[in-house]
């Protein structure tokens, strides 16, 4: 998936008006609740077909890391 549309199609999921960037701090948005890291896990599986964990969200901050649990693999410029 190219960069450009996953930030926007999580931008989607979570709901957010601000520009999503690589250097986003997810738990900065005013809308990343419980709720949303539920919808963050769904988008994922269904897009990447695979399943992340919760407890790896405790070291997940930026999109960036976001990407980097999904796998950079899976993404291009």
């Amino acid at each position: 998936m190219k960069t450009s549309v996953f930030l926007e199609k999580l931008q989607e999921e979570l709901e957010e008006d601000e520009t999503l960037t690589l250097d986003t701090n997810l738990k900065n948005l005013e809308s990343y609740d419980s709720i949303s890291l539920l919808s963050v896990i769904a988008f994922v599986d269904e897009n990447f077909d695979k399943k992340i964990d919760t407890k790896h969200f405790k070291d997940i901050e930026t999109v960036s890391d976001l990407m980097n649990v999904i796998g950079k693999e899976n993404f291009e410029d």
